[in-house]
């Protein structure tokens, strides 16, 4: 018998093209019995914990969910035999605030994650082939069942005394996985996924220039030159 597999896009009426692409190669993928669906409820968080109970009903063996903006490169269905309790398909991430582009900062990281001590969550190395690590993003994953049957498997964001987010749902969800029931959580840097994001191009000429000027103690480029 085919292992059953929801597959989702949480979205508010929008989906990347790729991510439509993605669809139907999966769909069309005979080893597995899937299904669709691009539930549009808000917030996000609620949107997937609203999944997990479809997902639960339904009887899947695993669950594939990707956002409308972050479509897998490869098939994510190619992970399933892995059988891996928590895989997170690494997905590459913006980040480059004033401070970071002072600090010289790599604007760019992938948000595949080791936590350190006292220190909070830093980027996994080495960045190749499958890899055990301690979280990562839900911009794409693939979860199997045992896992969301434990009690309290939901998407949950940390709030500090101000109702300010402290840590994202995503890397709580692995933390809870992790730390309370000792799953484990996996990526694979051959499954790299697309991120589509809107930028400001000054903002990354800036923080590339900071980049390289730390990196190679040359002066800074003027952002506001772009030639």
């Amino acid at each position: 018998m085919k292992k059953r597999i929801l597959v989702s896009i949480p979205n508010q009426g929008w989906i990347h093209k790729l991510c439509a692409f993605d669809l139907l190669r999966i769909d069309k993928d005979p080893r597995y019995d899937t299904t669709i669906m691009l539930p549009t409820h808000s917030p996000y968080d609620n949107n997937l914990n609203l999944i997990i109970a479809d997902f639960l009903d339904g009887g899947y063996d695993y669950w594939l969910t990707f956002d409308a903006d972050n479509p897998p490169r490869q098939n994510p269905l190619d992970l399933v035999e892995l059988d891996k309790d928590i895989m997170v398909l690494p997905t590459p991430q913006w980040h480059s605030s004033k401070e970071e582009q002072a600090n010289g900062d790599y604007p760019i990281f992938i948000n595949a994650m080791d936590e350190v001590e006292g220190q909070g969550f830093k980027e996994h190395k080495p960045k190749e082939g499958l890899q055990q690590i301690d979280a990562g993003g839900s911009g794409c994953l693939l979860i199997a069942r045992r896992v969301l049957l434990k009690d309290h498997m939901h998407f949950a964001r940390i709030w500090d005394a101000q109702g300010r987010v402290v840590q994202g749902a995503d890397f709580t969800f692995c933390q809870k996985a992790k730390k309370q029931y000792g799953f484990t959580i996996w990526t694979h840097y051959d499954y790299l996924c697309h991120h589509f994001k809107e930028l400001d191009m000054v903002e990354v000429i800036a923080a590339f220039a900071q980049y390289h000027a730390k990196q190679n103690q040359v002066p800074e480029h003027n952002p506001n030159v772009l030639l």
